[in-house]
């Protein structure tokens, strides 16, 4: 009987349009909206509204759907708050960057929709921004930041929409420093004596390191840039492997030069190589005569050669040395010519072959040639030629039309200032050409070429054009010691040439000069700091001695004044005794000071003991000259 109240109750308040509530009453369980798709108001909804049965049909069982369809609404659109994203990339954050160094920063920014503009700042100050020239998705943009001081620096980048929102910042710390050293570089493969076959392939490794990064390596060989080396990015430390062949012989002088990206640049300490050819030498002999007399000497000329050197050359006769000759120096004597005589040889057939001996100690012979000692084998004569009758010249032949008579073809001539004869390396050869022609001259060749070779070698070519007489001095760096000869050729602007009279002279190698060592440069200010006390020294080197002064400002304030009255420096360790006689506050003190020299940057590594034995330790900086 309740429940049909109940119900009547309810159908009463529809027909009523409704009914209210109790305020007491239980509110319903809400249901969470869900998240939908953005509709754009063009799809029918359907409906699942059902009728209430009417009052006119109250025994009706079925259900009527309703079949008409509601409007369509259309959804407002949704505002864009997602903010952009974006990331601050540099080539190596921890690397120091020096001043004025232009440092490449890549910004990257991404949106939903579109970013429109890239900022950057430096320690919260706007330092460049970059506005997207067309609507994109995603923008890049490159900054090149600079700072002329020192100092560290946070650089933040922030990327913008369209509709203004901002990306959480990118950040990335820097820190620019002075950089005022060069850097150092060190050749550390080959080590000690090296020796090298000439063609042969050498691989010379070294490492350079700097303050802030290494740009470039060079391999340079006997003061010429054979080759550089330059790393993806600059880094240090960089090291390198860099192959070298040698194509002469004698002794090359290898130096690695490094750069840092200030220009700044250093060689490494020079490394000798001494290149070697283990062909054996050439050799050629020319005996006098085959049917000598009795008492007479066997006469051979000789000339041997070698990229090594010649170091010897010896007459065997029978299979004995008769004579030698050795070269007065071996390494520049890449060919030798020599006369060499055997006597006192005993009347009947002989045999005689000539053995020439190269730097590293390879021979080679001629071949045996068999002569005869007799008595009866005719003497030379020693008298003076008798020149041959030359016959009367025939008159010339008459011609209708006189041939075209060009004007004499130029002449040239080759002169070696100062000593004549040898040129003292690694001094340039100093080349005086003199040039004349008839007519106007075209061009100058000077041209260069050592005992063996086949080919000569283009020194200087001049355009000589519209002079008919043409002075020059030509410097000339050779090389490679040894025995050269120069020639040069002349042209006209008739095409008529000369070339003058071979010049031939020796490259005469240096003597070896071994340096003096070098005592580390102390002038000027040192100090140091030390758990017990402060010490400022002045030095005043005197060659190997050192004399100074030194105050100790100890920990408890008080200030002595000391003497250096003893001392000894050299380029690695440095040795000084202290005598505070003439301060009365600590007339006894006195200390002793043993100390290692580093020269970049120059730096004392210092142990010292005081008149109790005390043992301490300090490192001492200089400040430079007062």
């Amino acid at each position: 009987m309740l429940k049909i109240f109940y119900l009547s109750l309810c159908v009463a308040c529809i027909g009523l349009a409704g009914c209210v509530p109790s305020p007491t009453a239980t509110p319903p369980r809400q249901t969470p909206f869900p998240t939908l798709a953005a509709f754009d108001g063009t799809a029918t909804a359907p409906s699942n509204q059902v009728n209430a049965p009417t009052a006119s049909a109250p025994n009706a069982t079925a259900v009527r759907r309703a079949t008409s369809t509601p409007r369509a609404t259309r959804a407002a659109p949704l505002a864009d708050t997602m903010p952009p994203l974006v990331q601050l990339t540099v080539q190596d954050p921890e690397l120091p960057i020096s001043t004025q160094q232009r440092v490449a920063l890549n910004v990257i920014g991404a949106d939903n929709e579109v970013v429109t503009r890239l900022e950057l700042y430096d320690n919260n100050v706007l330092y460049d921004e970059a506005t997207a020239s067309a609507p994109t998705g995603v923008f890049f943009n490159q900054f090149h930041w600079m700072r002329p001081t020192p100092g560290k620096h946070t650089l933040r980048a922030i990327a913008y929409d369209a509709h203004g929102n901002a990306s959480a910042p990118a950040e990335i710390a820097l820190n620019v420093i002075t950089n005022n050293r060069a850097p150092s570089v060190m050749i550390t493969s080959p080590s000690g004596l090296k020796d090298a076959e000439i063609g042969a392939p050498l691989v010379i490794q070294g490492v350079a390191t700097d303050d802030v990064a290494v740009t470039r390596i060079e391999l340079i060989v006997d003061n010429q840039l054979v080759t550089f080396v330059t790393p993806a990015e600059p880094i240090t430390p960089f090291a390198v492997a860099i192959p070298w062949t040698p194509l002469t012989t004698g002794a090359h002088n290898i130096v690695l030069r490094a750069y840092d990206n200030q220009q700044q640049s250093d060689d490494s300490l020079r490394y000798t190589v001494r290149t070697f050819d283990n062909q054996a030498p050439v050799v050629d002999a020319q005996i006098e005569r085959a049917n000598i007399p009795s008492g007479d000497a066997l006469v051979v000329e000789t000339l041997a050669l070698a990229n090594n050197g010649v170091a010897r050359v010896e007459l065997y006769v029978d299979e004995r040395v008769a004579a030698a000759v050795n070269s007065p120096s071996v390494a520049q004597q890449t060919s030798l010519h020599a006369t060499l005589f055997a006597d006192d040889l005993a009347d009947g057939a002989h045999s005689a072959y000539v053995r020439a001996y190269d730097l590293t100690g390879n021979t080679a012979d001629t071949p045996r040639v068999n002569f005869q000692v007799s008595p009866d084998a005719p003497r030379l004569g020693r008298g003076t030629p008798v020149a041959r009758a030359q016959p009367t010249a025939l008159p010339p032949t008459a011609t209708p039309t006189p041939p075209l008579q060009l004007p004499p073809a130029p002449t040239i001539q080759l002169q070696l200032e100062g000593d004549p004869l040898r040129v003292m390396l690694p001094d340039p050869a100093a080349i005086q050409i003199q040039a004349r022609g008839a007519s106007e001259l075209d061009r100058i060749e000077l041209w260069a070429r050592y005992p063996g070779e086949t080919t000569p070698q283009l020194l200087v070519q001049e355009n000589a054009k519209g002079a008919t007489e043409k002075n020059l001095t030509f410097q000339w760096d050779a090389p490679r010691a040894g025995i050269v000869e120069l020639y040069a050729r002349v042209f006209d602007n008739l095409g008529q040439s000369s070339e003058s009279a071979p010049l031939r002279f020796t490259l005469q190698a240096p003597d070896a000069v071994f340096a003096a060592p070098q005592n580390a440069p102390l002038n000027g200010i040192w100090i140091a700091e030390s758990p017990a006390a402060r010490f400022e020294a002045t030095f005043a080197p005197i060659g190997r001695a050192l004399r100074g002064v030194l105050v100790e400002k100890r920990a408890d304030g008080k200030v002595l004044n000391g003497r250096i009255v003893s001392g000894a420096v050299n380029d690695k360790t440095v040795l000084f005794a202290i005598d505070f006689s003439d301060d009365a506050r600590a007339p006894q003190h006195t200390l002793t000071f043993d100390c290692s020299y580093q020269a970049r940057p120059p730096i004392l590594t210092c142990n010292y003991t005081n008149e109790f034995g005390e043992r301490g330790s300090a490192i001492f900086t200089s400040l430079g000259q007062k």
